[in-house]
C-alpha cells in the first residue's frame, strides 16, 4: 500500500511540476513576441486552462478582482499549484 501511495504522490508531483512550467512559459512567451496562433502556444493554453478555469469561475462568482487589468486567477492558480506541490509528502 505504501508503494502505491508513493507512486501516486510522485505522479501528482510530476504533473504539478509540468503544469507549473507550462504556466511559466505561457506567461513569458508573449514577452518574446511568439505568435499566439502557434501550435506550441495553443498547447500551453490547452494544458493550463483546465487548472485556471475553476479559479477564474470562483473569482467570477465571488466578484473578486473583476476590474483589475491583471489576470489574478492565473497568478492565484500558479500559487495554489506551488502550495499543493509543497504540501505533498517529500519523497
Amino acid at each position: 500500500m505504501e508503494i502505491f501511495l508513493l507512486v501516486i504522490c510522485r505522479a501528482v508531483a510530476l504533473i504539478l511540476d509540468a503544469v507549473s512550467i507550462f504556466m511559466l512559459l505561457r506567461a513569458l512567451l508573449p514577452i518574446f513576441r511568439i505568435d499566439e496562433e502557434s501550435r506550441f502556444y495553443a498547447f500551453l493554453i490547452a494544458a493550463t486552462e483546465p487548472f485556471i478555469i475553476p479559479v477564474r469561475f470562483i473569482f467570477y462568482k465571488l466578484n473578486i478582482l473583476q476590474d483589475s487589468m491583471l489576470d489574478w486567477s492565473f497568478t492565484f492558480t500558479y500559487l495554489l499549484l506551488a502550495f499543493i506541490r509543497m504540501i505533498l509528502p517529500v519523497v
